[in-house]
């Protein structure tokens, strides 16, 4: 097999080369070795900048809201819907973290389960929709807060899949809203057997069921979802319906397609495709600039005017 040395930084804390998800797609095909003195390629997230240290092929993957720039990197894997010849692939980091295979029973009597989840941290760098729906919610029912963001229970949660399968609802909403943003929030809710009410993506349509979750972007208000969840939660066999409909609607075929985008940057070993104009800003969508610093991130602007190639 062809050895290809690649060195992976500005990732999350708990990010390692054992546990790296294209590591494990490619070493079938490819002798992966971790190299950080003279890698052949850098493949970097979004939370540093140390990938500035080096001058060999850079490749971006973002699990976050941000749309790459291709000033500064040579190519990039994230959430947007871009056409831009082989220098970049979508996939969402749902297909990373989440596999479809269930991981608990499906219940067969909904009556005994609690009403609804809500397992949060972020109040802050997200929509306000998240804690103002929460609210709304909470007039008809109590939900369940386990999560930092607004803990109501006292309950600390170690295994996500275990605390939400004791749920019929599940809160799935992401960050923001942006077209091909879709994160593993709906999909954990799937694996729990649980009904997520998701929020986020407007297109989740395309790539999950929508009989198969509750779609708060096709609704005009949070009144109107409300209705409907309290039709589905007073409906034993609307809900068993709308538990047992298949999730998935097409397979995308993610795994090929990363290998086949690997397999174009690895024949170009070497090859220098980016401008280095920014030097490491970051658009994220919505209309607010970030520089990222470590894990922190400042917020330097939210007017969308601001020029940023």
């Amino acid at each position: 097999m062809e050895k290809i040395k690649i060195h992976f930084c500005d990732f999350w804390r708990t990010h390692t080369y054992e546990n790296d998800f294209f590591v494990n797609i490619l070493k079938d095909k490819y002798e992966i070795a971790e190299d950080d003195k003279n890698p052949d390629f850098v493949i970097c997230s979004c939370y540093g900048r140390e990938y500035q240290k080096y001058d060999c092929p850079r490749i971006f993957y973002t699990g976050e809201n941000i749309t790459p720039d291709f000033n500064v990197y040579d190519y990039a894997i994230g959430f947007d819907y871009i056409d831009f010849d082989n220098r970049y692939l979508r996939v969402p980091i749902y297909h990373f973290l989440s596999k479809f295979t269930p991981k608990q029973p499906m219940p067969q009597k909904p009556q005994k389960r609690e009403f609804c989840s809500f397992l949060y941290s972020n109040g802050i760098y997200c929509d306000n929709i998240r804690i103002k729906f929460f609210h709304e919610l909470s007039k008809y029912k109590k939900i369940n807060s386990s999560g930092r963001l607004l803990n109501n229970t006292g309950v600390k949660v170690d295994n996500k899949t275990d605390y939400l399968k004791n749920f019929k609802f599940t809160i799935a909403f992401e960050n923001s809203s942006n077209k091909g943003y879709i994160t593993e929030k709906i999909a954990d809710a799937f694996l729990a057997h649980t009904i997520p009410i998701y929020w986020g993506d407007p297109y989740a349509g395309n790539e999950f069921n929508p009989e198969a979750f509750i779609f708060v972007n096709e609704y005009k208000n949070l009144d109107e979802v409300i209705e409907k969840i309290k039709e589905i939660d007073n409906n034993d066999e609307l809900y068993l319906k709308m538990l047992n409909a298949p999730k998935v609607l097409n397979d995308k075929n993610y795994d090929e397609k990363l290998i086949e985008f690997f397999d174009n940057i690895f024949k170009n070993k070497g090859k220098i495709l980016r401008k280095d104009v920014n030097k490491g800003w970051y658009k994220c969508n919505g209309g607010e600039f970030y520089l990222y610093s470590g894990a922190r991130r400042k917020i330097l602007s939210k007017f969308k005017n601001i020029f940023l190639r």
